[in-house]
């Protein structure tokens, strides 16, 4: 039987305080989540793209191509080429991510901080933002990436308020704009200049020495060498107050990205993100003075908006804490019976087989389930 908290049941080397617990478990959550979507993806074989030739001369020609892309301009839509590279590049990079943020919070429990931060500046500077240019402009990102990769680095795009204006189109595309703000968005992943932000401190565990003026080593130090346990305990609220806000968001952008290559089961969806959104409600109340920020908690109220919403519809109060426990365990609605729960479940575990995807695990062996295949 897993606890409440099954990313630190039997962990052995966990130093991470108890209070941030919570938020350890949705960041994990949110990161186990899409692992199961990369994981029954690639099982379903949902990022292949397939073309129809019309003759053996066609096929000859395909095979012989020295260039894949030189015979996708030659024959196929701009849209099979955006098609053919976005099925490439998702699941590569979202791989990559996840194995980025799962290294993340393991060396954070472990209270290897400084490991922590180096791991987290790439996902969210880098590889989050060219899933942000699929979204803002398919085809603009299929051409850079076939003729100038370059132009894909975040660090290019012109500086703080073009990084805003992209991330404003994201999230009106993606309909989140609600719930996150583009300029606090570019602020945490961007911004050196501030405290809020992650990119002076990772900047700073990455480097020995740096010389921006916002993040200048000071005189008779050495970045992150020195680091004590005092210094711990001021990393880590800064992570789990804020990290949670931008998985969350990782976590839109993935889903709307794989809709438009596999299509996914609405009730599925809801499934999960009753589960998350009932994690968030249980995150936010462990923030404290001085990381409560009015970003973040507009974050956590337009989740407990949709969630409540969401529980209205079918009929149900809101959730008290116990059902918010619940429901981020299992999904389960307020006052919903196991055997109900279970039914649900295996309807998604027969559509899945249906697809020859993975069949879906019970949500409250997710966790467990990728423990083992991830060597968790």
């Amino acid at each position: 039987m897993m606890s409440r908290f099954p990313s630190l049941d039997g962990r052995k080397g966990t130093h991470l305080p108890e209070q941030y617990w919570p938020s350890h478990e949705l960041c994990f959550t949110v990161h186990d989540v899409m692992t199961q979507l990369l994981v029954s993806g690639e099982k379903a074989r949902a990022f292949h793209v397939s073309f129809d030739l019309p003759d053996e001369a066609a096929k000859q020609e395909f095979e012989s191509a020295s260039d894949i892309f030189e015979w996708l301009e030659k024959h196929r839509t701009p849209e099979d080429r955006a098609a053919v590279l976005v099925a490439a590049m998702f699941p590569a990079i979202l791989s990559d991510m996840l194995h980025c943020f799962y290294e993340a919070l393991e060396t954070s429990r472990k209270a290897k901080l400084g490991i922590s931060f180096m791991l987290l500046r790439k996902p969210l500077q880098e590889s989050l933002y060219v899933l942000e240019a699929v979204i803002a402009d398919r085809a603009d990102f299929a051409e850079k990436l076939t003729e100038d990769p370059i132009k894909l680095w975040s660090q290019g795009v012109g500086g703080h308020e073009a990084h805003v204006r992209n991330i404003q189109k994201v999230l009106e595309t993606v309909g989140e704009s609600d719930r996150f703000d583009p300029a606090y968005l570019a602020q945490l992943r961007y911004d050196k200049s501030v405290e809020d932000g992650f990119d002076g401190i990772c900047n700073t565990a990455m480097h020995l020495f740096t010389g921006h003026k916002s993040i200048k080593t000071e005189r008779m130090n050495i970045n992150f060498i020195f680091s004590k346990w005092d210094n711990k305990l001021t990393q880590w609220p800064y992570i789990y107050s804020r990290l949670p806000y931008l998985l969350v968001y990782m976590h839109s952008i993935v889903e709307y990205v794989c809709e438009g290559i596999a299509p996914t089961s609405p009730a599925y969806l809801d499934d999960m993100k009753r589960r998350i959104s009932a994690q968030v409600l249980l995150w936010w109340e462990t923030i404290e003075a001085p990381y409560i920020e009015p970003h973040l908690k507009n974050f956590a109220e337009r989740t407990r908006d949709w969630l409540y919403r969401h529980c209205n519809e079918a009929g149900l109060s809101p959730p008290t804490k116990a059902d918010l426990i619940r429901m981020g365990a299992d999904g389960a609605f307020p006052g919903e019976t196991r055997a109900s729960v279970a039914k649900r479940l295996d309807q998604f575990k027969r559509s899945a087989a249906s697809t020859g995807s993975y069949a879906l695990t019970p949500l409250e062996q997710l966790g467990l389930w990728l423990n083992q295949k991830l060597g968790r």
